[in-house]
């Protein structure tokens, strides 16, 4: 087997241009190791865009469920209306308020958990990284003496 490597030409970046000369054998060594370093960097690359993809995947489907409770409060309200309505006697004055309290409380719920998601998904908020905070204090021309809680 023989592998010669001649540096032809130096360039600025520290880089270099080179000449490769084998045999047969030479060859087959190059192209197996250069096979296994391909699969291995690609393996490696896979992993990484599933780990990536998974995460915002998880984010998207939080995201997503929170859209879905919001419908979900909205069918409260249609079966309120509809118990008031439709019912032989219908609801007296305590019942509709302890009912709508009950919504509002639920309501609330359902949009700290959407913002919550939302702020996830887009990562803003206390979900931005340093950088994005410190870009959006730029822009904003906020000052590190503010403390009201942007980033």
């Amino acid at each position: 087997m023989d592998i010669k490597i001649k540096i032809v030409r130096e360039n600025e970046d520290g880089s270099a241009d080179a000449q490769v000369d084998f045999d047969d054998d030479g060859l087959k060594l190059i192209v197996q190791y250069g096979v296994i370093a391909m699969l291995k960097e690609g393996m490696d690359n896979m992993g990484k865009k599933k780990t990536l993809k998974a995460s915002k995947r998880s984010k998207q489907l939080a995201l997503e469920d929170s859209i879905n409770s919001i419908h979900g409060v909205i069918a409260d309200i249609h079966l309120l209306y509809k118990t008031h309505g439709d019912r032989k006697t219908p609801m007296d004055e305590n019942e509709m308020a302890n009912a709508l309290l009950g919504l509002e409380t639920k309501a609330e719920m359902v949009a700290y958990w959407a913002e919550n998601a939302y702020e996830q998904y887009f990562e803003i908020n206390d979900y931005a990284s340093e950088e994005a905070k410190a870009r959006r204090a730029a822009i904003m021309g906020w000052g590190d003496d503010d403390d009201d809680g942007r980033c």
